[in-house]
């Protein structure tokens, strides 16, 4: 009971913070960024990218497969569409539906891809903060701010939302259909109240910490930089093959 307490409060950032990393800093933001172009070309380089970047996932956090069961629902039904939208050759058919040569091989090209890519995308969102992020690409001016000041926020707002439903829940809330609607609005409600308080502590905090406007940004150093290279040569060579 406490170990998935323990799971359910544990936020994004700090599964980013407390995750196994065999490349840390702007280096492996950059993996990610430079693998992207490759992914798009060749099947080969996906299959390598699918499985590289699974593995850096798995071994970094235990929550991979949790954070891509939702775009993989969404993967998995596009690729239902294609499956039945493509003319060619039939292979089965079911009534008035029928899958074909070509649609399959569209089908997998695209679901390969997809899969590829949030592997990747998959491992950044594991393994890197927003600041961390931020720094590695080198943004700044006010669209540095606006992100920073939005993260905030997002991450105070979950924060609140998780607390207010854990509190609903602990009182049968949420216990048959029409409660549930009631409990639903009242949290609603509760919610945008409470956003406002958040926002004038949050306020109040920055100028008890001289904001200025620029939030001081923390250099972090580059680590497994010839890991890194390694891996953006092996999936290259996959579109050689």
């Amino acid at each position: 009971m406490a170990t998935s307490l323990e799971e359910m409060s544990e936020s994004l950032e700090s599964v980013q913070v407390n995750s196994k990393k065999l490349l840390d800093g702007p280096i492996k933001v950059w993996l990610v960024l430079l693998s992207l172009p490759l992914i798009l070309l060749d099947f080969h380089t996906q299959l390598i990218a699918l499985i590289l970047f699974s593995a850096l996932s798995i071994h970094a956090s235990k929550y991979f497969f949790k954070i891509i069961k939702i775009p993989f629902g969404f993967i998995f039904l596009g690729i239902l569409v294609i499956l039945f939208t493509i003319d060619g050759k039939e292979v089965v058919s079911f009534y008035f539906l029928k899958i074909t040569d070509k649609s399959v091989e569209t089908a997998l090209n695209a679901m390969l891809r997809s899969f590829s890519a949030l592997s990747a995308f998959s491992y950044l969102i594991l393994t890197t903060t927003l600041p961390e992020f931020i720094s590695a690409i080198r943004l700044k001016g006010f669209v540095r701010e606006l992100m920073l000041l939005s993260y905030r926020a997002i991450q105070v707002l979950l924060e609140e939302i998780e607390s207010l439903r854990i509190s609903a829940e602990a009182r049968l809330g949420f216990f048959g259909i029409r409660r549930s609607i009631k409990t639903t609005s009242m949290l609603s409600y509760m919610l945008f109240l409470r956003s406002f308080e958040k926002v004038e502590k949050f306020e109040r905090a920055k100028e008890a910490r001289c904001y200025a406007g620029v939030f001081p940004m923390q250099k972090f150093k580059s680590k497994g930089s010839v890991f890194a290279v390694i891996l953006l040569s092996l999936m290259a060579m996959g579109s050689l093959i």
